[in-house]
């Protein structure tokens, strides 16, 4: 069962997405990304950590090919993760999944 702080960071998160998602200050985005990546190390979704690693070397490079190449890869890896989730959960996460897949399409 995930806890309140991850709760927050999944609204944050989602709420971040669902604005223009260039919008979003490349500090901001960095913090966002070293977040997540605090949260998923020592866990099953330790890949996910990795891809995240690669996204914020892609902001930071200003590649924005990069950029939506390791969304849309984020996008699909968080779907698979999403149906293995607690039903109270799984509905944020896959609305994650869709704003990531569609942030790599923008």
């Amino acid at each position: 069962m995930a806890n309140k702080s991850q709760n927050v960071d999944l609204d944050s998160t989602i709420s971040a997405l669902q604005q223009d998602p260039k919008s979003i200050p490349a500090d901001q985005a960095i913090a966002m990304l070293e977040g997540w990546q605090q949260q998923l190390k020592g866990t099953e979704l330790a890949d996910l950590a990795e891809d995240l690693i690669e996204l914020k070397k892609a902001i930071t490079d200003g590649d924005e090919a990069a950029i939506a190449s390791m969304l849309k890869d984020l996008g699909e890896d968080t779907a698979e993760v999403a149906s293995d989730l607690p039903d109270e959960v799984a509905p944020q996460v896959k609305k994650l999944s869709t704003l990531l897949t569609n942030a790599s399409k923008s």
